[in-house]
């Protein structure tokens, strides 16, 4: 099956603005973040795509942003269109996010050339 890594960022220190981008773009009205030492995260898992979202910077000081990562497991081209839901919600958010994404073999190691959906 075809798989592709994707990592990206959402630049808000905002947990509430991301989890609930997060919960629109997967359809899970359920997902919720935890507070882990240094923030929040969220991690989701189903048959087609596994995301982790976590707080990067210090958080409460109004320079954090969350790092988002992942698998879709379909072809580039595909998690394209995927990934974009996303960067359209962020932007229609007034958020600037882009998401790097790249085939990858069952390893998770990259196969191609690395795009950018923004």
């Amino acid at each position: 099956m075809a798989r592709t890594t994707f990592h990206g960022d959402i630049p808000t220190d905002s947990h509430e603005v991301v989890i609930a981008l997060l919960r629109d773009w997967l359809v899970r009205p359920e997902l919720s973040m935890a507070v882990r030492r240094t923030g929040f995260e969220a991690t989701y898992r189903d048959d087609t795509i596994e995301v982790y979202c976590y707080e990067a910077g210090a958080p409460g000081s109004g320079d954090s942003f969350y790092l988002l990562e992942g698998i879709v497991e379909a072809e580039p081209a595909r998690a394209a269109e995927r990934l974009a839901v996303l960067v359209d919600a962020c932007m229609v958010a007034g958020l600037d996010c882009s998401i790097d994404y790249v085939g990858a073999d069952t390893a998770g190691a990259a196969i191609g050339v690395e795009s950018t959906v923004e």
